[in-house]
């Protein structure tokens, strides 16, 4: 492979992890903002109730855009085995961390969310072999460890709730790695309205177990909002895990911990102590450097290439320029 191809590669490269972590800026915003409405609503409503209204207003919502957008016309790729297996983890990963969202502050949850940029980026260098630098992999440790200093195992803010929390992590960072596996030609939206029905499905299913209540009017503006909210998030969060690196874009999801620190102190008056912040800031900190250090190392390919034998492959000059 000549340096003008890797040059090639390297900017779109380059190009597609931009967008992928603008898009997981948004994701997360949405995500955030979805969970403080569902959380509040929960207040009156009960959690699989909610699930199911919300998900029947999005389901229908996405229906109408891929029978707009043609998706479902390739409905047969929807039926992909892989679409089916991140279903399953979404749901999974969704229950255990709406349940835990409800017995917790917002912000306390959140930051069991955290630790799955750790969890993505060790599985996408085992799963893809995506190449990680011991600079990427410090950062994110140091993240980490900035979650440990806002949870602080052992208090109070560490309990059982979070402990289903942070099991709920463990299934959307496998939900991720799944995703990547998506064939290219998939309609994204397409795979939107799979997720946004399944979940429903899993809101029904807890509601078999609960009482139900009479929707009245003061319900139907929060219920759009969780589902316009709930569209947005997961359709920006199948764009990012689809267009980028991995251990790129994962970083990008702590930017959630000011998101749900500013709706904890506006809505319900939660305001984090000094090591809360010292730690949220600490986690902010590792995320900016990472996507610093992964800006670097694209400028780095082509200098390596030209002081050392060229590289046969992409992966041997992203691996020359760690």
């Amino acid at each position: 492979m000549d340096l003008n191809t890797i040059w090639s590669l390297k900017q779109m490269l380059a190009k597609e992890n931009g967008r992928a972590i603008v898009a997981m800026f948004l994701s997360t915003a949405f995500f955030m903002f979805n969970d403080a409405l569902l959380k509040y609503t929960a207040q009156t409503m009960p959690l699989g109730q909610i699930i199911f209204l919300r998900g029947v207003v999005a389901t229908s919502i996405m229906a109408l855009w891929c029978w707009r957008s043609g998706a479902f016309l390739q409905g047969r790729k929807l039926l992909n085995p892989v679409v089916f297996g991140r279903s399953i983890l979404e749901i999974i990963g969704s229950f255990m961390y709406l349940t835990a969202l409800t017995q917790m502050p917002i912000a306390n949850a959140t930051a069991m969310l955290q630790a799955m940029p750790l969890a993505v980026t060790a599985g996408a260098a085992m799963i893809y072999g995506e190449v990680v630098g011991w600079r990427r992999w410090s950062a994110i440790a140091v993240g980490f460890a900035g979650v440990m200093l806002i949870i602080r195992p052992g208090m109070d803010g560490f309990d059982a709730w979070a402990l289903l929390a942070v099991a709920a992590v463990v299934f959307m960072a496998l939900r991720d790695l799944v995703t990547r596996s998506m064939p290219r030609g998939m309609p994204s939206s397409g795979v939107c309205f799979v997720v946004c029905a399944a979940v429903t499905l899993m809101g029904a299913g807890m509601g078999v177990n609960e009482h139900w209540i009479a929707v009245g009017a003061g319900y139907v503006l929060p219920l759009v909002g969780c589902s316009a909210l709930l569209i947005g998030a997961y359709y920006f969060a199948i764009v990012s895990t689809r267009a980028g690196d991995m251990s790129v874009v994962a970083p990008m999801r702590y930017t959630g911990l000011l998101w749900a620190t500013g709706i904890g102190v506006i809505v319900w008056g939660q305001v984090p102590d000094a090591i809360t912040i010292t730690g949220m800031l600490v986690v902010v900190g590792s995320g900016l450097y990472t996507v610093h250090r992964e800006r670097i190392r694209q400028k780095q390919i082509a200098a390596v290439g030209l002081q050392t034998e060229t590289p046969t492959t992409l992966q041997d000059a992203l691996a020359l320029a760690e």
